[in-house]
């Protein structure tokens, strides 16, 4: 594990602090109704490091910061630093398991909410140029006909935010990309951030989540060590045993023992016993 990151050094692009911040619902709602260019978006709950336990022993699902509006949509909002190849798939994962979690039983499918998905990232993982990506279930034979299934996911591409005609949003990416501030939302984003870093609660609550990110690291390095030496054990006995059949077969095998005798012995097959 990397070398934890100075409380007073963290900015919006890490994780904790981007949690953090977007817990104050005015600033939550400016960020969505900019990116998905809505207005009047009623925020009501803001939860952030949001963990979802499946069932069946599936995968268990950690949002950055969940939030539900007034309509009881449900919007998931990621900080995503590391470049991958897996964000479309986590993205699906994500939104499965959001609306999974929300679905009481007895209730009919079409009362589902709206599930929106959005990760702002410091890299273009679509490699397009864009600084936002919308997409939506469409059908392929007609592109005007729209599924209407209540799921959007969105990209932000922050690094392309001289793209972006809106002051505003472009301001915010600009923000995220190198901290400047050149509007009244990236203003107060600032400020709530510093004042946030004055707050001896939040920084024990970041050491605290560091050391246990750290112990749970630990812990799996441990289990995977136990592991692979029970995998070693077991593969070692198991070629030791076939070692041990082969001798016993060219033994047998020099002491002129019929082929028949040699396999019910060894278990081994005729074609490996003349190969002796």
């Amino acid at each position: 594990m990397k070398k934890r990151k100075q409380f007073e050094e963290l900015t919006i692009q890490d994780d904790f602090m981007f949690c953090k911040v977007l817990q104050n619902m005015g600033i939550c709602k400016q960020v969505l109704e900019l990116v998905l260019q809505e207005e009047n978006i009623s925020i009501t709950n803001v939860t952030s490091q949001h963990t979802i336990e499946n069932n069946s022993g599936s995968k268990s699902v950690r949002l950055d910061v969940l939030v539900e509006d007034s309509k009881k949509n449900s919007f998931d909002v990621e900080m995503q630093l590391v470049e991958n190849d897996d964000i479309p798939k986590r993205m699906r994962i994500y939104q499965a398991s959001i609306d999974i979690s929300k679905l009481i039983k007895g209730k009919r499918y079409k009362d589902t909410t709206n599930t929106v998905i959005i990760f702002f990232c410091m890299f273009d993982p679509i490699g397009k140029g864009l600084p936002i990506y919308t997409f939506e279930n469409i059908c392929r034979e007609n592109k005007d006909i729209v599924f209407n299934d209540g799921t959007l996911k969105v990209i932000v591409n922050v690094k392309a935010y001289k793209k972006v005609s809106n002051p505003e949003l472009r301001g915010l990416l600009k923000y995220i990309y190198d901290g400047s501030v050149t509007t009244s939302l990236t203003k107060e984003i600032d400020m709530t951030l510093a004042e946030i870093k004055k707050n001896h609660n939040v920084l024990d609550e970041y050491i605290s989540m560091y050391t246990r990110m750290q112990d749970e690291r630990d812990e799996g390095i441990k289990e995977g060590e136990k592991r692979g030496i029970r995998k070693g054990m077991a593969q070692g006995m198991a070629q030791g045993m076939a070692q041990g059949m082969l001798t016993t077969a060219t033994r047998m095998k020099k002491a002129k023992f019929d082929v028949s005798t040699i396999i019910e012995m060894t278990g081994l097959s005729r074609e490996e016993i003349e190969k002796l």
